[in-house]
């Protein structure tokens, strides 16, 4: 496929700090993997930029997108690890990439941030999974939306979390975001979400990262494609791994994750280099 066609859309975790290896510490991967991208003629550009140009037929060849999902503090801010040490945020690793004089010009730095919206559903799941560590605070979103290098975006209201102990499905199913499939789940998970994070952030998400990379036929094919617009809403992300295209269905664009589709700096260049 022609490289003027089609991008891809990249993804890490920044909460996942196991040990400082590139397989186990998805901040220290992104580091690496910029400098990847940059040394095999890649151009990293902002989402929104990229879908703009693909659809006007002026996508600059080798164009790839930066996400990150579950919106952890390492997303913006550095983080002393109880057991890994000091751990650089991803936007001090663009930050440092962008000002760094041997990175090529042609870039635009931008990591698109996708963040649980529920401070009582983050809060649990500090409790719960991060053993109170407060790695999900929210006083840095209109920070990052002002830096110019990041922004803020939806991962829904509770992200229907397996480790939750009640979330706004219905019957309470947890760990698939698929069983978000009636009106008011989806107004819970997905309207509420833009409006608590617009409040925090000061700025109303463009852009949804389904749960687990799933999302209901409702969901997809009937509610967003309805009431998408209106909320603000431009697209929806996936975990597909593959290329976007003219072709692509916004409301379920494909994405490639990191520890899944490559989990080395080899695997990365040899999936790049099959695109």
């Amino acid at each position: 496929m022609s490289h003027s066609a089609a991008f891809p859309i990249l993804t890490w975790h920044s909460i996942k700090v196991l040990d400082n290896t590139y397989a186990g510490n998805d901040p220290l991967a992104f580091a690496s993997d910029l400098y990847l991208l940059d040394r095999l003629g890649w151009t990293i550009a902002p989402l929104k930029q990229a879908l703009a140009d693909l659809a006007a037929g002026r996508l600059r060849p080798k164009t790839v997108v930066l996400t990150v999902d579950d919106g952890s503090i390492l997303d913006f801010e550095d983080f002393d690890h109880p057991t890994c040490g000091p751990q650089r945020s991803l936007f001090h690793h663009l930050k440092t990439f962008g000002e760094d004089p041997a990175t090529d010009r042609r870039h635009q730095p931008h990591l698109t941030a996708f963040v649980i919206a529920s401070p009582d559903a983050r809060a649990e799941l500090d409790r719960t999974d991060y053993m109170s560590l407060n790695v999900w605070p929210d006083h840095w979103w209109a920070a990052a939306n002002q830096s110019g290098l990041l922004s803020i975006e939806s991962h829904s209201w509770d992200h229907n979390h397996g480790s939750l102990q009640k979330t706004v499905q219905r019957d309470n199913r947890r760990g698939d975001f698929r069983w978000i499939d009636t009106a008011t789940e989806c107004r819970a998970e997905i309207d509420q979400a833009s409006d608590y994070i617009e409040q925090r952030s000061g700025r109303r998400p463009s852009f949804l990262a389904y749960p687990y990379g799933q999302a209901s036929d409702y969901l997809r094919r009937e509610y967003l494609p309805r009431f998408g617009a209106d909320l603000g809403l431009q697209a929806a992300l996936a975990c597909d791994p593959e290329p976007v295209t003219v072709a692509s269905d916004p409301w379920y664009l494909p994405r490639y994750m990191c520890g899944r589709d490559w989990t080395s700096p080899e695997e990365l260049e040899s999936l790049l280099q099959a695109l």
